[in-house]
């Protein structure tokens, strides 16, 4: 299979949505259906430039790529869009769950799947705070839906040679050239890495922007923050993080903004490359565990 097929096949088709229930029930009859991927991700701020979608656009993007490479295996669910974002609710536009909110909706869909006779499921995360949330479930939800389920954010099988090789922030952090903690911890938020990606798969939701233009609009997320985010920065140390500590988030937000200026499309299409072969890798891996009635995830 893999990409001289999807080259072929319509990307809507491998969508769960956009296939009539015959066309649905016909792949399973045969077989030819073995598996669903669930998209999740978050609608949250993206610095000055990127759409707030950035995260669930990507994690359905690059599942809809392994879809595609891996057709007619997999289809890929209705996306959770909003995720787990407390931290980020000082930015306008930002929406979160709670924790049992987003473990329900994955849980019910996956069961969804399931009752159809699909046994295997793999949830792709686009948003990093919603990783760990799903990880200490997964071996219940196994046992209570007796199917094969697993997770992989899309960047988790990247190495530190692969962002070396293409993004140049990494190599600055490498070779010792970033001078502040700020510019050292703002390399994968809305930085040179996501805005790369989205120049690649989706440049319509990328703004351009100028660091003259974030300077000028005076942004503080460190003060003068109304009751309500107060409450949802709370539990992350909101005294000591935005404001104190070694790394105070107004200087975060900026040197992101600064790191974002060397992304370009070039570079987003060598990480796509990248984070969906080892996805497809994983999906396909899940496949033959069920289909030979091997367990998941395999012993060590």
């Amino acid at each position: 299979m893999g990409d001289t097929v999807a080259s072929h096949v319509n990307p809507d088709r491998v969508m769960l949505a956009e296939n009539t229930r015959k066309e649905v029930r016909e792949a399973l009859q045969s077989g030819s259906l073995k598996a669903s991927i669930i998209p999740i991700g978050s609608i949250e701020q993206h610095n000055e430039h990127l759409a707030l979608n950035t995260d669930i656009a990507m994690s359905t993007f690059i599942s809809q790529q392994v879809a595609l490479r891996l057709y007619p295996q997999v289809l890929v669910a209705p996306p959770c869009q909003v995720g787990y974002s407390p931290y980020h609710m000082a930015r306008k536009g930002t929406l979160t769950l709670r924790k049992e909110t987003l473990r329900a909706y994955i849980y019910d869909v996956a069961e969804s799947l399931r009752a159809h006779g699909i046994r295997c499921v793999l949830v792709v995360n686009g948003h990093g705070g919603n990783g760990g949330i799903l990880r200490g479930v997964f071996a219940d939800w196994r046992h209570q839906l007796g199917i094969t389920m697993d997770e992989a954010s899309y960047w988790d099988q990247s190495t530190d040679a692969d962002r070396e090789g293409i993004l140049q922030g990494y190599r600055d952090l490498r070779d010792g050239k970033l001078d502040t903690v700020a510019r050292q911890t703002a390399l994968n938020h809305a930085a040179e890495d996501e805005t790369s990606l989205m120049m690649a798969a989706y440049p319509q939701r990328v703004r351009s922007f100028t660091m003259e233009e974030y300077d000028a609009a005076d942004l503080d997320y460190a003060n003068d923050l109304s009751p309500e985010v107060e409450n949802y920065l709370r539990p992350f140390g909101r005294e000591g993080w935005p404001k104190g500590g070694n790394n105070p988030e107004n200087p975060r937000d900026r040197a992101r903004q600064e790191n974002a200026m060397l992304a370009t499309a070039e570079k987003g299409e060598a990480l796509l490359a990248i984070h969906v072969r080892n996805v497809a890798g994983k999906m396909q891996r899940m496949i033959d565990a069920t289909e030979q009635g091997l367990p998941w995830p395999p012993a060590e």
